[in-house]
Parts: structure tokens; sequence; C-alpha cells
């Protein structure tokens, strides 16, 4: 694990997927390349009154906010003495997490699980599922 593809959500599993990186990189004095990601969901257009420029707004304020939810693992990484890189994307989740690994040359995909239960998440689908499917590399999932 040399290049690492941290998913981040802002969710509680996600937040231990960040320590588990942290405590990996002490406990094993590893020199970690490590990226950092939130990926939000592109936004949906209804209608005919929304302009292009309205869209690109809406756009920027989306990824604004996934900016914004990497504050702070950023800040728990560089108080860790981890260096690292904040990438945000639009679109599918599972999907933009592969694509960003394949772009970013990553050896493992670290994330969280929600932990949805075997009937909603039968239901619903499990992103992480989905990520296994999608990346060609190892994805580690933390609980």
């Amino acid at each position: 694990m040399r290049t690492v593809l941290l998913a981040f959500d802002g969710s509680d599993s996600s937040k231990r997927a960040l320590q588990y990186v942290i405590d990996f990189a002490r406990e094993y004095n590893a020199t970690l390349e490590l990226h950092l990601i939130n990926v939000q969901h592109e936004p949906m257009v209804y209608g005919e009154y929304m302009t292009g420029d309205i869209i690109e707004q809406v756009g920027n304020s989306i990824r604004a906010e996934a900016s914004k939810i990497l504050e702070w693992p950023a800040a728990q990484l560089a108080a860790a003495g981890i260096t690292y890189q904040t990438h945000t994307a639009l679109g599918n989740i599972p999907e933009q997490i592969g694509l960003a690994a394949k772009k970013l040359g990553c050896d493992t995909v670290v994330m969280g699980t929600r932990g949805l239960g075997s009937f909603t998440g039968m239901l619903m689908g499990s992103v992480a599922t989905r990520v296994i499917h999608e990346v060609p590399v190892p994805v580690l999932l933390v609980k």
C-alpha cells in the first residue's frame, strides 16, 4: 500500500477509514502518496428553464461543498504529518472513484462502509460493493 485513494464522505465510517490510514502510516512508518477524494452526485436537471449558466453555478456550488467536506480530513492528515492531495468529482460515485484510482495510479482504495444492513443494502445496493467491481486494485473497507 503505497499510493492510496481515500474516499471520504463525512460519515462516521469514512472518519474511521481516515483514522485507519493514519494509524497504518504511524505503525508501519509508511510513506504514503495519499489522495483524498469526495464525490458528489451531479445535479439533476428537470424542466426547460435551466440555462447553461445556472447548471454551471449549481455544479460549482456542489464542488465547493465537496471541497468543504475534505477540510476536516485534510487537517487530520496534516496534523499526522501525512502528505496528501485533495480531489473532488461529480457523477456516479463508484464510477468516479474507479476513474480517480486509475488516473492517479493508486494501488489501494480505502473507504468506509455505512452498514445499511443486508435488506436495505439489497434494495439500495452498496456503494462499497459497486466500488469493488469498478476498481481494478484492492479495496480496503473499514466498518
